[in-house]
């Protein structure tokens, strides 16, 4: 249905009847006379089109950057898309003569929402025009700057401003789905208030080609678009589309009107690929497995409890034989219980780990749900390149992709289901994979992907501009769609934006029980935005008694024309928030170097776990670095940013006598940042960039054994899980994770990515990885080498480093003093006792356990050191003078999980003696040991 006739509502008849009186008057005036002929006209020259730059604020107020100030502009817009500037006129208009623009100014109000425009012409909208805005908003819209009476400039317009200020109380109107309590009659309702009509698609299964056509219900006071159905024949069996007829600038030099035939932004589940939404009702038992929810986790008492294990869907169960054929690289993979992943995720969560992240879940585009392959890879060994090429070969119709490329916010992936043409399968496969987690103890964290969709404009796989062209996305200073993200930039800024993010996050947390939420590229969504979601799910959350959800993400720097239009969600605006934000201060501290090294920079930087300093690469050597001891010392610098890190990586911790963590530098940034500790996720290795144990492979030098570089894993590992904050691990790094050093593994098949979980290899030298994708190419040529020559790590090896991870775990649960709920607490009972006295690749840490820092632990203090080093190190604290060896009260010992445990070499190694001046604890090469001090 036409949201009115637009011969009833168009304004250009006064001026067509004015200009029939004028042609009827303008004849000679009497008989007989003569007249001069007027001067030819000059020739019509067709105005340029310049973009989308002025951008329409509110009802009253536009806005031209760059335009010039002396010079008279009109407002032209047309329902069929017809303007043509020229420099005669402009032709096509409904207004034919133009809404005359008078000069203006931003109010207060107007200058702190648009900061970005306080040097741009302004523009005020006439009360007529404004009066009438709704209509006009449906059209093509143009400002024409006027010189001498004719037009010489012309530009589009941007309305996501304007939309938002029209139409703000859409914000409470559900979206989507909803049904009616007693019938579960659905009601269908998409906002979309430039649309010229919409109309609702309903077919009666998953692949029918025919539809039943309903007419929408417009509301012009919110922009939505509803229709209710007579009963709830559809519910849970029905499949729509909407089809909407609306302008868009994507189309053509000036834009045009189209009809879009396209999903609901709001779709709970859809059929295989996207192509229709669901009717599904997701509080039916239709869409529920048996039992469901099952057993719901409170979340972790403090926040800081937490510890989370990052996962992608086909790399948990790609390489476990002891999973179903079936249900391989599918959810349901999470239901084998007795599976080797599962029960590795079993052994984990009794030692400490919380939370499994899933790597994006959403629906995404880059899978062919029905018509992906699993290809047979020819295995390569050392720098073998015939795996490559398969790969490479097969990425187009492959069913492997991280699925960063968001198509549906608030529906499952198809691909990961057992039947992806059925939308009830995947909800209901997705939720036994969230009862399984659940089962085994570990809360389910689902990493989302709001800042960018895959496609915009008129793409097969846009949806959002399809539906109210120019809102959802960020646009440039001449109306294009940014990329910041390395797609198309959505403006979370935009209120129904935020909206669609926040209500799917709400679905999640709600529907699916989904515990948390990591962020990816977080630093583009406005502080205020990711502020107001951390709210709406904790509420969800507390509604079935799980408390606070874990918020966290991506908080990079963000670009600067990013940064001119909101608050970003940084690093260094999130403090306070008690969201977090990965810490990379310490991450490339122990890693040595930064994400974008490649080539031979990948062995030249070196970090605290793989050698600066103390067991120098010939690569690293050569770069002379400064190893002096002095106040400029590389290592020492790298320490220090450690310590923060161990320490809540908080802006105010005092490192030192007159150094905080603000204080200590890391590139002219403060490494300390967070305000409570909860905003520190600590973390050594994501699925972005090289694994650790590749990333080490670059730089220990070739002397290093494979034990020995396991060792060195372990005590980056250690960092992790005894550091202040939220600790974060990549699935696998517990057995010597290797993608056989594949960069950005995003779409390496399930042969680069695969988890071993048995623990018989761990993928190194499986040969070079894709060149067509990250840092590869140029990786090579140092890569190829260490790749021939480093030894695969064997079984042994592997399964020492995931039982020393998982004593470091169970000590991080059994010792509070390791999980330190505030900053206040942590300034008060964390120390570095080395931080003035450093010593290469060792740090100290001593935590106490008394007076206001007493603890359940049953410790009265806790000395960690962190010896990376390849040498035994001693060192001396005055607090344990005369202490003696043992477990009686005031005694110090090794923790009682790592006396009782794994590693023979610490326990033949470590040592406690004591003198009048001090207590002097004693490590061997490559370890971590935690003493304790019995209360």
């Amino acid at each position: 249905m036409s949201r009115v006739n637009a011969s009833l509502r168009r304004f250009g008849f006064g001026s067509m009847i004015a200009a029939a009186m004028l042609s009827g008057c303008s004849g000679g005036g009497g008989g007989g006379g003569t007249s001069t002929p007027p001067p030819p006209a000059p020739p019509s020259v067709p105005i340029a089109v310049s973009g989308a730059q002025a951008v329409w604020l509110d009802a009253t107020t536009i806005v031209w950057p760059g335009a010039a100030q002396g010079a008279s502009y009109r407002l032209f817009y047309s329902l069929n898309a017809s303007l043509s500037p020229t420099s005669a006129g402009v032709s096509g208009a409904d207004n034919a003569s133009g809404d005359v623009l008078s000069p203006g100014t931003l109010t207060s109000t107007q200058l702190a929402a648009f900061p970005q425009y306080a040097s741009a012409l302004v523009l005020t909208v006439p009360a007529a025009t404004a009066a009438k805005i709704g209509n006009v908003l449906e059209d093509q819209i143009m400002v024409v700057q006027y010189s001498s009476g004719a037009p010489s400039a012309a530009t589009e317009v941007q309305t996501g401003p304007v939309l938002d200020a029209v139409y703000a109380s859409a914000a409470s109107v559900p979206l989507g789905l909803s049904f009616d309590a007693s019938s579960d009659a659905p009601t269908f309702r998409l906002w979309a208030p430039t649309a010229q009509s919409v109309s609702l698609n309903v077919y009666p299964n998953a692949t029918s080609t025919s539809a039943t056509i309903e007419p929408m219900q417009f509301d012009p006071g919110t922009g939505v678009w509803s229709y209710t159905a007579a009963n709830a024949g559809w519910t849970n069996s029905a499949y729509y589309t909407y089809t909407v007829k609306v302008f868009t600038r994507a189309v053509g030099a000036a834009g045009a009107i189209v009809t879009n035939t396209v999903t609901d932004p709001y779709s709970v589940t859809l059929n295989a690929n996207g192509q229709y939404s669901m009717v599904a009702n997701l509080a039916d038992a239709a869409t529920q497995p048996a039992g469901w929810p099952g057993t719901l986790l409170p979340t972790a008492a403090v926040p800081t409890d937490s510890v989370i294990y990052e996962l992608h869907v086909r790399d948990f169960s790609s390489r476990d034989p002891s999973v179903p054929a079936a249900d391989v690289g599918k959810y349901l993979a999470f239901t084998d219980t007795s599976s080797e992943g599962m029960t590795h995720l079993a052994a984990l969560a009794h030692a400490g780990l919380t939370h499994v992240e899933l790597m994006p879940v959403a629906n995404f585009s880059s899978v062919d749900e029905v018509n992906c392959t699993t290809p047979v890879i020819t295995p390569s060994t050392g720098a073998g390149l015939q795996a490559q090429l398969d790969v490479v070969n097969t990425q187009a119709g492959s069913c492997y992709n991280w699925g960063y490329d968001p198509f549906h916010y608030g529906a499952p992936q198809g691909s990961y289901s057992s039947a992806p043409q059925d939308g009830l399968a995947r909800v209901r496969e997705f939720r036994q994979m969230v009862q399984a987690l659940h089962g085994i103890g570990l809360r389910v964290i689902m990493d989302v992907v709001y800042p960018h969709t895959s496609s915009s404009g008129q793409n097969p796989y846009s949806v959002l501009d399809e539906i109210v062209p120019g809102y959802y996305y960020r646009l440039d200073a001449n109306g294009a769609v940014e990329n910041n993200s390395c797609c198309s930039d959505t403006a979370t800024e935009r209120t129904m934006m935020a909206k669609l993010m926040i209500d799917t996050l709400r679905v999640w947390a709600g529907s699916y029980k989904v515990d948390g939420f990591r962020f990816d590229q977080m630093y583009l969504i406005p502080r205020p935005v990711m502020i107001a979601a951390a709210s709406a799910v904790d509420q969800v959350a507390a509604q079935d008694g799980r408390g606070n959800a874990v918020i966290f993400g991506e908080g990079w720097t963000a670009p600067s024309q990013v940064a001119s239009v909101i608050v970003p969600s940084s690093q260094l605006n999130l403090g306070g928030t008690g969201i977090g934000s990965f810490n990379d201060r310490l991450r490339d501290a122990v890693r040595g170097g930064g994400p974008f090294d490649s080539g031979s920079a990948m062995r030249a930087h070196q970090g605290f776990i793989n050698g600066l300093c103390y067991d120098m690469n010939t690569v690293d050597a050569a770069t002379n670095p400064d190893c002096s001891g002095d106040a400029g010392d590389a290592l020492f610098a790298l320490q220090d940013r450690i310590r923060i890190g161990l320490a809540g990586n908080l802006a105010n911790f005092p490192l030192r006598p007159g150094v905080t963590g603000a204080g200590v530098d890391y590139f002219g940034s403060p490494t300390g940042y967070t305000v409570s500790p909860q905003e520190n996720i600590v973390y050594v290795s994501s699925h972005d960039n090289e694994t650790l144990f590749d990333v080490s492979e670059y730089k220990q030098p070739a002397s290093v054994s494979v034990a020995d570089a396991a060792r060195a894993q372990v005590v980056g590992l250690s960092l992790v899980a005894l550091s202040q904050g939220v600790a974060f691990i990549q699935g696998g790094d517990d057995l010597l994770r290797s993608k056989s050093g594949d960069s950005n593994s995003y779409r390496s098949e399930d042969y680069f990515n695969g988890i071993h979980w048995d623990g018989s290899t761990n993928n190194w030298a499986v040969g070079l990885p894709p060149q067509n994708t990250g840092n590869n190419a140029a990786d090579a040529a140092t890569l190829g080498p260490l790749l021939n020559s480093r030894p695969v790590p064997d079984p042994a090896t592997i399964l020492a480093t995931s039982a020393a991870f998982q004593e470091f775990l169970q000590i991080r649960k059994d010792t509070d003093l390791f999980r330190l709920p505030s900053a206040a607490a942590i300034d008060a009972c964390v120390s570095f006792p080395d931080a003035s006295a450093q010593i290469h690749g060792l740090i100290v840490e001593r935590i106490s356990g008394i007076g206001a820092c007493t603890s359940n632990s049953g410790f009265s203090s806790v000395v960690v050191l962190f010896n990376a080093s390849n040498q035994q190190q001693s060192y001396p604290i005055a607090a344990y003078a005369g202490d003696a060896k043992g477990t009686a009260s005031g005694q110090v010992y090794l923790d009682p999980v790592q006396a009782s445990g794994s590693d023979a070499v610490l326990k033949t190694g470590w040592n406690f003696t004591s003198t009048s001046s001090a207590g002097v604890f004693t490590v061997p090469p490559r370890t971590t040991a935690v003493f304790v001090q019995y209360r």
